[in-house]
Parts: C-alpha cells; sequence; structure tokens
C-alpha cells in the first residue's frame, strides 16, 4: 500500500552554513554541535545534522525499509525569522535543492515551499516560481516568525497566493514568544510543550481572526494529531457560542473550519487514546500520516499507524487517499 509522508523535515546545506556564520540568533554552533535558537533555548543538533541535510541514498534507505513510497521535504525552522536580505536568497537556494531531490527521484519526493516571509512581496513571488515552474506542492511555514504570525493583516496576499495557485499550507510548531518558557529549557519550551501550545493558538487565531473566511479556499495542515485542539475543540465551540464577543471575526463554529479547510498529520504524536479522539471528532478522513523525520523515529512513528485498528478502507484513507485529495492526484 503508497504511503505519503506529509512531514519530512530537510536542512539545506547553505542555510547551515549561514546559521553557523550568524552573530545573532539564531545561530549553529559547529564546535558543540548546538543551534542557538534564544539566550536560553539551545537545541542538540548533532544526532540530526547528517539525517537532515542528507539528499541522497541515506534518505531514501530509510524511506525504503519503513515503506514511504512519497515524502513531502519540508524546510526545518530559522530561515523565517532572518531579514530578507538573508532570507531571500537562502530561501531559493533551499527550494532549488529540494527542487533537485525531486528531480533526482522522480515520485519519491514532493517539494513544499520556505518563503522569505518579512518580504511580502518576494515571498509571494517565490511561492508563485515554486509552484509554478519547480511543480511544488504547498508552502510550509511556522507558528511564529519572532514577533509575527501568519494571522496577521500583511500575511494575507501570501495566504491569498497560495489559495490562488492552489496549493495547502503546512503550519509547523516553533519555539513560542508570547509564553513565558525560556527558562526551562529546550525541551519543554519546545517538544514536549512549547510547540503545541503556539501551533494551536495561531490555529486558532486564524480561526477567530477570520482569515478562512477572507480567503475561503485556504487548505491548513497541522501536525501531532491536531495539535491538541481536537480534545478541546466541543468545549471551544460551546463556549464561543455561549458568550458572543464582538472581537471574534470567525462566521462560522471553529469546528466547521476543521471539517472545510484544515488537515492533520500523525507527526510527533504516537498516542492511540489521540488517535482515536482525532478520528473520533475530526472523521478519518481529514487525518494524514506525517513522520517528523528525523526528530521522531522513523520506524517507530510508521509502526505506529501500522499498527492502529483500522478498517482496510480508513487505512487507504490515512495512507493515501487523503494525502491525493489534498494534492489534487
Amino acid at each position: 500500500m503508497k504511503l505519503y509522508d506529509l512531514e519530512h523535515h530537510f536542512y539545506d546545506l547553505a542555510t547551515v552554513d549561514a546559521l553557523a556564520n550568524r552573530k545573532g540568533y539564531p545561530y549553529f554552533d559547529r564546535v558543540n554541535k548546538e543551534v542557538h535558537w534564544t539566550e536560553k533555548i539551545v537545541m542538540p543538533f548533532d544526532a540530526l545534522h547528517d539525517k537532515l541535510v542528507d539528499i541522497d541514498e541515506g534518505r531514501l534507505a530509510d524511506l525504503d525499509r519503513v515503506g514511504i513510497t512519497t515524502a513531502v521535504v519540508s524546510p526545518s525552522q530559522a530561515l523565517e525569522e532572518l531579514d530578507p536580505s538573508e532570507s531571500v536568497p537562502l530561501t531559493r537556494k533551499n527550494n532549488d535543492s529540494v527542487y533537485a531531490m525531486t528531480q533526482r527521484y522522480p515520485g519519491r519526493y514532493l517539494g513544499s515551499a520556505a518563503l522569505p516571509v518579512k518580504d511580502i512581496g518576494a515571498a509571494c513571488k517565490e511561492l508563485e516560481r515554486c509552484v509554478r515552474e519547480l511543480g511544488f506542492v504547498c508552502w510550509h511555514t511556522h507558528s511564529n516568525y519572532t514577533g509575527e504570525a501568519i494571522y496577521e493583516e500583511k500575511f494575507i496576499p501570501i495566504l491569498e497566493t497560495a489559495a490562488d495557485l492552489g496549493v495547502y499550507i503546512y503550519l509547523h510548531p516553533t519555539l513560542p514568544v508570547d509564553f513565558d518558557l525560556g527558562d526551562l529549557g529546550f525541551t519543554f519550551a519546545g517538544p514536549a510543550a512549547g510547540f503545541t501550545i503556539d501551533t494551536m493558538v495561531t490555529t486558532l487565531k486564524l480561526i477567530v481572526y477570520g482569515v478562512f473566511d477572507r480567503v475561503p479556499k485556504t487548505k491548513l495542515v497541522i501536525g501531532h494529531l491536531g495539535e491538541a485542539i481536537p480534545f478541546l475543540l466541543d468545549r471551544i465551540d460551546n463556549r464561543m457560542s455561549f458568550v458572543p464577543n464582538s472581537k471574534l471575526k470567525n462566521q462560522r463554529k471553529p469546528s466547521d473550519y476543521f471539517h472545510e479547510n484544515i488537515y492533520v498529520t500523525t507527526s510527533g504524536n504516537m498516542s492511540p487514546a489521540a488517535f482515536k479522539c482525532t478520528q473520533d471528532v475530526l472523521g478519518i478522513e481529514k487525518i494524514i500520516f506525517g513522520s517528523d523525520y528525523p526528530y521522531e523515529g522513523i520506524d517507530a512513528m510508521t509502526n505506529f499507524v501500522k499498527d492502529l485498528e483500522l478498517t482496510p478502507e480508513e487505512r487507504e484513507l490515512l495512507f493515501y487517499k487523503n494525502a491525493e485529495k489534498l494534492l489534487g492526484i
């Protein structure tokens, strides 16, 4: 059975080199093999580096071993946080490297665009290039841009461009800046709690700021089986209808946007209970496999979905049919 992977991370070597040569945050410490996101938050990078930058046989061997037939190559974070003088050339180099992978291994990789979001015009042009010339299938972005976020008015043109081009947006977590988690270090500020908190809030703000109403063709994908929102969605609907608030601009219930505009992936969440909750709330038609490679073990992630108690029809939807519908295949 085919298996699509919608979250498969990659770092272009030009990005790594640029981070190593920076004097401000974020930067890469080659000596200690660490990425310094802020003064307090440092991510170990040694064990991940080789897999993240691999564009050849090592990465492909991992896909073959676990049975992933097609992976959407996802740019890891940092590029969006840089000033346009750095991000414009680096995102182009990153996207060209991803395109080369799709050409070297046809059918095995699909491209997702990294964009220089702090230059809106350049970002829209780069997305158009990536889709029309390079055949990319989505814009891979993050839950904040260090003080800014995708739901703000200034970023609407990029969302409109994605919608007009017919590609989805993958909203991946990054470290929160609006929550005081820095003193607790990378593990808690990042994957254990901060990532989910930040992406949950950003997703809900896209809804309540009315972004999906303004750009109704937007297709959004979030990871971790919905960043805990499925567990809370009924309560969110209930409270927002029970206590009306003129500051909330959404025209429908939050759950309506999940059923129409939003998909979720399995990436980084191997809880059978969380999967069942997500399936019960959103339906199997809204869940797609994502490995979060190499930040999660690719063997563990694929074994998790293969061991789920699903009907043959549900398994086909999770493994490839939902992805092909989203991709227009």
